[in-house]
């Protein structure tokens, strides 16, 4: 695993953790840093996937501006909110986070890095917001 993707998990497990506490804000912010990792380790899938669960609960988010993260990250406003996220939390600061939660940033026992993907979206469905 590579360091976008190990990023990508670690703020993905952070966004569920987030949902499990009804912490919406900061779930947010970890999906958005989750989304970006996974656009820089070349995971589309897993980046659509949080740029559209954070749209759903926060329909005027800045990310509706743009119609990827792809596009996203070639603007310099999203790159200004971009290290602002970074100063709420680094990814050293989210593994941090993670171990201090007795929480791995490894993937399950007996899994295959090819996993990776399917396992970071299955974290993304805790990371939902329920529908009433």
């Amino acid at each position: 695993m590579d360091d976008h993707e190990r990023a990508m998990l670690t703020f993905a497990k952070l966004a569920g953790l987030s949902q499990t506490r009804q912490q919406l804000g900061p779930r947010d912010k970890f999906l958005v840093l989750a989304a970006v990792a996974a656009c820089h380790g070349r995971h589309p899938q897993i980046a659509t996937h949080c740029r559209e669960l954070v749209l759903a609960h926060n329909p005027a988010h800045l990310l509706k501006r743009f119609e990827s993260i792809d596009s996203a990250l070639a603007e310099d406003e999203f790159q200004a909110f971009l290290k602002q996220l970074a100063r709420f939390c680094s990814f050293e600061k989210a593994e941090h986070l993670l171990s201090q939660l007795g929480q791995s940033v490894d993937l399950p026992p007996k899994s295959k890095p090819a996993d990776l993907e399917a396992y970071v979206l299955k974290l993304l469905d805790t990371a939902a917001t329920p529908r009433l």
